[in-house]
């Protein structure tokens, strides 16, 4: 049985106002091998506790427990048709956090 996944999703924009409504910390670096400042932004979210979106390269990565975001503690066990409903709901949230339709 496994809880807790990791996810990543390529080429997703997330447009800057987003980010200002939900107050994500805000981590700015200068990239030694092109010159350019570089930001993400980390936010933890009351539905999925782990949020990273890299702005440079449009990256969208997720941490959580199946569990605990569709049922509030990771104490149940998974059957087959939560895999669905989980991804369904998971895709709901996060349109509703950025504005963006994954698929």
């Amino acid at each position: 049985m496994f809880d807790t996944i990791v996810m990543k999703a390529s080429h997703v924009f997330i447009a800057n106002e987003y980010w200002n409504n939900l107050k994500p910390v805000i981590k700015t670096f200068l990239d030694e091998e092109t010159g350019l400042c570089r930001r993400s932004f980390v936010l933890h979210d009351e539905k999925i506790p782990y949020i990273t979106y890299q702005e440079w390269s449009q990256s969208l990565i997720v941490q959580v427990s199946i569990p605990k975001f569709l049922y509030g503690n990771n104490v149940r066990l998974l059957q087959e048709n939560d895999i669905f409903l989980f991804f369904q709901c998971l895709h709901e949230r996060l349109f509703e956090l950025f504005g963006v339709p994954l698929r």
